[in-house]
């Protein structure tokens, strides 16, 4: 009888300590749930803010001024900026003539709506007309309406090719001016470009 006894204790204190393992266990996981949970509510305000075919476009009098399109881009509301992949920059001069900028990947500095700067990193190449200007780096600041290249730069066009570095491009008198080490190869008319 004493056996059938201690035989019910033991088995009852089994089952109890499996009760409380499993119950310890549930709150632990509940707890885990949570932490999950949180961290998830953590990210959703990045994760809310991700823009696929991100567009802005600026237009005065009925005219586009500039247009800034990416692949992908995520805004940082706190920066006002946006970080962008494979961005493209359009700026459309007065006569009707386009400057086009387009890299590997970016970041948008905003005032309000408008577009303030935009910063345009690997593989660079502007366009402008017959002129190709290849880069690293560069940068369209709207206010100024110039496109900046603070490194290394290659301009490739119309019986022309030059190397420098550091140089400006002011959109609105059309001129480029490169400060350092500038190595040129001009060709006579008619004859091709090559490299």
């Amino acid at each position: 009888m004493r056996t059938n006894i201690r035989r019910i204790i033991v088995a009852a204190l089994v089952l109890i300590l499996a009760i409380g393992t499993g119950m310890v266990a549930s709150s632990l996981w509940e707890q885990r749930k949570i932490d999950i949970a949180l961290e998830v509510i953590e990210l959703l305000p990045e994760v809310a803010q991700r823009i696929q075919n991100f567009h802005r476009v600026k237009v005065e009098d009925g005219r586009k001024v500039w247009e800034v399109s990416a692949k992908e881009a995520r805004y940082f509301e706190d920066e006002a900026k946006v970080s962008v992949i494979k961005p493209v920059v359009e700026v459309y001069l007065e006569e009707g003539r386009t400057v086009g900028m387009r890299g590997e990947g970016g970041e948008v500095f905003l005032d309000g709506k408008d577009v303030r700067k935009v910063d345009v990193q690997g593989g660079i190449e502007v366009q402008i007309d017959q002129y190709v200007i290849r880069t690293e780096f560069a940068s369209y600041e709207a206010l100024s309406e110039q496109i900046v290249v603070p490194g290394i730069v290659r301009v490739e066009g119309n019986q022309l090719e030059f190397d420098g570095e550091s140089m400006e491009i002011d959109l609105d008198s059309q001129r480029l001016r490169v400060t350092d080490g500038v190595d040129m190869l001009l060709w006579p008319k008619g004859s091709h470009v090559g490299g």
